[in-house]
Formats: C-alpha cells, sequence, structure tokens
C-alpha cells in the first residue's frame, strides 16, 4: 500500500513530530515491535472510504505507543489489527470518513485520554479480549447509523471514565461479555447505550445520563 512513512519488521523504532499531508496511507507499521509513533500530524482531504487509507495503520505488532498525535481527513484516524500490548494515548482523530479508531483482533491494548470528534463513527471494537477504554472523548459521532463506540465480541474489558457527548448512539453493544461500565458520562445523545444479544455478565456502575433522547436499551442478560 501506498503511504507516506512505511515501517516493516522492526523494532524500537521511532516516528516522532512529522506532518504528512494528502498521503494514501499516512503511517503504516506491519510486522514491528516496540515502537514509538507521538507528536505527529496526518491531514488528508478524503470525502469516501475509497479515495483514501488510514492515518496511522498497525498490522501484526506488539508493544506499540500511539500518543499525541493528529489524525485527520483520512478512512480510519487509527486502525489497529493483529496489535497486542499497545497503548493509545491523547491523540485527536476528528473528522475521517469511517472510525476515529478502529481495531480488531488485538489483545491487552489500553485507549486513553483521546478525543474522537465528528468522525463517520467514533471508535469501533471488535473481536478482542482484556482492553482498556478510559478517559476518552466521544463527540458529535452523529449520522443515521453512527455511534461513539461499537462494542462487537469483546470480552473482559473495561470502559471507565468516557465522556459520551451528541452521538447518534453513545455505545453499541453485539456479542460482548464481562464488560465493565462505570463511571461514563452520556449528555445529550440519541441513545445512551443500545445492548444486542449474545451479552453476559457486564455490570454498570456509577454512570450519568444527563438529556439524552432514549436511555439503556438491553436485550440480553446481566
Amino acid at each position: 500500500d501506498y503511504a507516506a512513512i512505511y515501517v516493516h519488521k522492526s523494532s524500537g523504532f521511532s516516528i516522532v513530530n512529522n506532518v504528512v499531508r494528502d498521503s494514501f496511507f499516512g503511517i503504516l507499521v506491519e510486522k514491528s515491535k516496540k515502537g514509538r509513533i507521538s507528536g505527529n500530524q496526518v491531514l488528508g482531504t478524503a470525502t469516501s472510504e475509497d479515495q483514501s487509507g488510514n492515518g496511522i495503520h498497525l498490522w501484526d505488532c506488539d508493544n506499540i505507543l500511539i500518543s499525541n498525535n493528529t489524525v485527520t481527513g483520512m478512512r480510519d484516524g487509527i486502525y489497529l489489527e493483529f496489535v497486542d500490548s499497545s497503548v493509545v494515548k491523547d491523540n485527536l482523530s476528528v473528522k475521517n470518513v469511517r472510525y476515529g479508531l478502529h481495531f480488531m483482533f488485538s489483545n491487552h491494548d489500553s485507549y486513553q485520554g483521546n478525543t474522537f470528534e465528528r468522525n463517520g463513527a467514533g471508535v469501533a471494537v471488535m473481536f478482542s479480549k482484556w482492553i482498556e477504554m478510559k478517559n476518552n472523548t466521544f463527540v458529535q459521532n452523529w449520522g443515521s447509523a453512527s455511534y461513539g463506540l461499537l462494542l462487537k465480541e469483546i470480552y473482559d474489558g473495561e470502559v471507565i471514565g468516557n465522556t459520551f457527548d451528541k452521538n447518534t448512539i453513545a455505545i453499541y453493544v453485539d456479542g460482548s461479555s464481562r464488560v465493565n461500565y462505570t463511571e461514563n458520562i452520556f449528555r445529550q445523545n440519541g441513545w445512551a447505550v443500545k445492548v444486542s444479544g449474545g451479552c453476559y455478565t457486564n455490570h454498570f456502575k456509577s454512570n450519568d445520563f444527563v438529556s439524552n433522547s432514549f436511555g439503556i436499551s438491553y436485550n440480553s442478560m446481566l
């Protein structure tokens, strides 16, 4: 894939304080470990998914820190697939066509302190285990089928201290179990939480629901 910055089979790399404009993929990292991607700006002008790749894209990596980056105008702001034991922290992902953050088949990861604003959808976390989602802001991810956070086939996760403001659906959950939702703020969303079938042993504690059109729809078992 065409990328402004491409890393392959590397260890101990750093990609710091770069500005990438009008690329297909911005930063593409494959089969690498123990790296840092920090302080970069990836700026695109995509208006549809087929016009652009992802801003920061990792595949088959582990122990990566992605922090303090700004990504806008790409397909997905940040994309992780088969990425373990990594941290996504203090990034701004805004006005991306599909997802602000999208990751699949990735375990033991944490994302915290990020802002996901006015993307096609905020964050999609799929087919992953032991994910910590803490102190993030999901704002104005709005559209006919949009959401702040999608959890699909997630197990043993933590959703703590996040703010969901003016999303179509703040959290949509499908087939996810043993997830704790604690001290989150849901403000002026369409739906605050929608839970579909196949979700078990989930816990909601000390969350605030303020001026949402609808609160919680739970079509499963606690």
